[in-house]
């Protein structure tokens, strides 16, 4: 890395930081400080070489502030995931224990959609059934599981299944509801419309992903973009609507409002601003690459979250 133009304030640390993270875990964060090709007319492509002032210890810091980024936003699309599958599971109940395995009790027109997944097309209802019958049976010796099995046997009721149903699922299972249940859930969770939930739900559970596999999230460009138009946004989240759709910072303003919604006395708000006020001050780097405006703290978001109010 010296050889391509990076230096070392510290060259114990740096090994010892190559030690514990690995050479190509780092060169992911190594990528923003390669200089531009100068003949890609794209701007895009990147030389070997390191721009001049890249420092591998600076590179460590950030790595540190991402991995705390990563620890906080994981902690708050479970609180997320949780809520919203105690949503489903309330408003599923009311029309049968086993809604969740019947499609007459599900939306008509979701569940007849056709799905492409590893060259397999199949309708929304049946990917569904296959997902939810492999995470039933992962998790068939869960005590709870394994004792409503022996008393009660199949199907499971929806209070029970949803205790082994991951992000995905649970994104999976809104989306094929009834308009009038994923409209209601939606509402407890003050988004204008349930089609703006299942696009945050989605988005979050791509970046709960990234962050349970300890991949660079920070200046990430999210595949999975939630929708952020001006009219698909709570008054505390206009502002999204003027920003880049696909940084971290958007879902982690979307985590921020909906665990105020659904798990207010988590005040889980409180520590995503913390952390993204930590952002380290290094150079050759800014926290304007995760999409964060140069006014963010005076961003009623940040203020005005956790009053009356709401």
């Amino acid at each position: 890395m010296k050889s391509r133009g990076a230096t070392s304030a510290d060259d114990t640390l740096a090994m010892r930081m190559l030690q514990s993270s690995g050479y190509y875990h780092i060169t992911g964060y190594l990528h923003p400080y390669r200089l531009v090709d100068p003949h890609d007319p794209t701007g895009h492509r990147r030389l070997d070489a390191f721009r001049p002032g890249t420092d591998l210890v600076d590179v460590g810091i950030l790595m540190d502030f991402d991995r705390r980024l990563r620890t906080v936003l994981l902690d708050g699309t479970q609180l997320v995931e949780v809520a919203i599958r105690a949503r489903i599971a309330h408003e599923l109940r009311r029309r049968s224990p086993f809604a969740h395995t019947d499609q007459s009790f599900l939306s008509p027109v979701e569940c007849v959609r056709w799905r492409t997944r590893q060259g397999v097309r199949q309708s929304a209802f049946h990917a569904w059934m296959t997902e939810y019958g492999r995470l039933q049976q992962r998790s068939r010796e869960e005590p709870f599981v394994r004792h409503n099995l022996e008393c009660y046997g199949e199907p499971l009721p929806i209070w029970i299944a949803c205790e082994f149903l991951d992000f995905g699922a649970v994104s999976h299972l809104y989306q094929l509801m009834p308009d009038r249940d994923r409209i209601r859930i939606a509402q407890a969770a003050g988004v204008p419309s349930e089609r703006t939930l299942r696009s945050w739900l989605a988005s979050l559970n791509y970046v709960r992903n990234v962050c349970a596999h300890n991949k660079r999230l920070w200046n990430r460009i999210l595949t999975v973009k939630p929708r952020t138009r001006p009219c698909d946004l709570p008054v505390l989240l206009t502002s999204l609507g003027q920003q880049s759709d696909d940084r971290v910072y958007g879902v982690t303003a979307i985590t921020a409002y909906l665990t105020s919604r659904l798990c207010p006395d988590s005040e889980w708000f409180k520590r995503a601003r913390m952390v993204l006020g930590s952002f380290p001050q290094i150079p050759l780097r800014s926290i304007s690459e995760m999409g964060v405006p140069a006014n963010w703290v005076e961003e009623p978001l940040w203020n005005e979250l956790g009053h009356d109010e709401l």
